[in-house]
């Protein structure tokens, strides 16, 4: 048989293309978020119980991993990066 009749593998080069575009997709996404926007994210993320506020040294905690922090949009880029490293995982 002729490699290039070869298509044996051409569903795993397909996966490996679709989980590409997907994690490019997530960058962009990440790399496009504003200061508005973040508040929005933390807001959702303490609804989700995912962020705890610390009132009297004003930080926010990121509950999973225990990592404080003083903007919105510091804890929203550490949690997409988590989030993305545990999705990697599984």
């Amino acid at each position: 048989m002729d490699s290039y009749d070869d298509t044996s593998n051409d569903h795993e080069r397909f996966e490996r293309r679709q989980l590409a575009q997907d994690r490019n997709r997530r960058r962009q996404d990440v790399l496009s978020i504003d200061e508005q926007r973040a508040a929005q994210i933390v807001s959702e993320l303490r609804e989700q119980h995912i962020v705890a506020v610390q009132p009297e040294e004003q930080l926010l905690i990121h509950t999973p991993t225990g990592t404080k922090f003083e903007r919105d949009l510091a804890l929203v880029y550490f949690h997409r990066g988590w989030q993305a490293a545990d999705d990697s995982d599984s």
